[in-house]
């Protein structure tokens, strides 16, 4: 027996003996995906009781003004706490596991105020507590529980994070390939939650190779499965390819990002956040290259209201100047190309600034119109950009 099992065999005989009840079977089939008995035994221990002292907790409480937690839940409730954080620290290396973030601050809340005698005085600006009795409050870190024929625990590796979500990827034996994991942060707005959800089902919807799939969405832990791509524009061209693209996969990878983004324009959608980081690249054995354009989060719809009068500009690549002068909710096609002319001149060049030293007069005449400081004159429409890109742009660098 290792070091580790002997360990959660004696914290699963302490935890058993000073915490149990029968009601704990309420709470154990949020933790049947635990592989260790005994760690499964002590969450859904330390759930139980947890929220049972929580529930007294709010009884005692008189928000704005304090009360008093009687002197066995306050001793009890303490123990617990310092026994938890001891399980969690001592099992970072075998089984790292995370704690709800919202228990973990309520916890933390109460450790400076609990006392092991005589009860203790709860502090005036106390929250009442939200129970948690839907979902665990532990979770094995990195992990998830693959559905499927052969039901998996899963490692997850991270390779993303953002200001709504953590993107992970982990493989499915079943279906012997990778796929990426998109789950939003604990701390978003009910309106960010919305604009996470509505980017699953926009993904899901659309219907392009040129476009990263999504496959299901998980209400408990409000993530979703997507297609795995192994880089992102900036990445593959910058960090791998950058000096052996030859112009003809360069013009085949504008074209793929032009139809990628005439579909999403022609369902009614504007994107609004283009950038090099969000156009992905999956590559395939026979030496193919394939775009596809993701992060739809701040996607303008024709029936949106989720984007505020005043909301702060987003996009690494949008035109900041005349967005403040108008506002974010009334960006338009013409704001859209602006930032695809960025993107597709990077694809050809390499390049993202210094557009007017550039030598090509076709391809200086793109660029400079695309971001022409004067709306009026940019391109109004993906295909009026494909009509000059194939007409003068590529026939001039041949």
């Amino acid at each position: 027996m290792s070091e580790v099992d002997a360990f959660l065999r004696i914290k699963t005989n302490q935890f058993s003996g000073k915490y149990s009840s029968d009601k704990v079977v309420l709470y154990q089939d949020f933790y049947n995906d635990i592989s260790n008995d005994h760690l499964k035994d002590i969450f859904s221990i330390a759930h139980y009781q947890l929220n049972n002292l929580f529930k007294f907790l709010n009884v005692k409480n008189r928000p704005g003004n304090g009360g008093h937690y009687n002197a066995d839940e306050s001793r009890l409730l303490e123990e617990l706490i310092e026994d938890v954080r001891l399980v969690h620290v001592s099992l970072k290396s075998e089984y790292p596991f995370d704690i709800n973030d919202y228990y973990a601050d309520i916890m933390d809340k109460c450790r400076s105020f609990l006392s092991r005698s005589g009860g203790s005085a709860i502090p005036q600006d106390f929250p009442m507590i939200d129970i948690i009795e839907t979902r665990p409050i532990f979770t094995i870190a990195n992990t998830r529980s693959v559905i499927g024929p052969n039901k998996q625990i899963v490692k997850l590796k991270q390779i993303g994070n953002g200001s709504y979500a953590k993107v992970f990827s982990y493989y499915d034996s079943f279906y012997n390939c990778s796929f990426a994991v998109k789950r939003a942060l604990e701390n978003l707005r009910p309106d960010e939650l919305e604009r996470f959800k509505n980017e699953f089902n926009d993904l899901k919807t659309l219907d392009s190779p040129f476009i990263i799939k999504a496959y299901r969405y998980d209400d408990e832990k409000n993530e979703y499965i997507m297609e795995l791509a192994n880089d992102n524009l900036d990445d593959f061209i910058l960090k791998r390819h950058n000096n052996s693209i030859p112009l003809k996969v360069r013009r085949v990878l504008v074209i793929q990002l032009l139809k990628a983004f005439e579909y999403i324009h022609s369902e009614g959608f504007l994107h609004r956040d283009i950038s090099c980081t969000n156009i992905l690249v999956k590559s395939y054995q026979d030496g193919q290259a394939w775009l596809k354009v993701s992060d739809f989060g701040l996607v303008k719809r024709p029936d949106s209201k989720l984007t505020r009068q005043g909301t702060k500009i987003k996009g690494v690549l949008n035109d900041i100047t005349d967005l403040t002068s108008v506002g974010f909710e009334n960006y338009e096609i013409r704001h859209e190309t602006y930032a695809l002319g960025q993107v597709i001149y990077f694809i050809i060049t390499g390049r993202t600034t210094n557009y007017h030293r550039e030598k090509n007069p076709a391809l200086k005449s793109f660029i400079l119109r695309a971001i022409s400081p004067t709306k009026e004159e940019r391109f109004v429409s993906v295909e009026e950009m494909k009509i000059e890109l194939l007409s003068k742009v590529f026939p001039s660098l041949s």
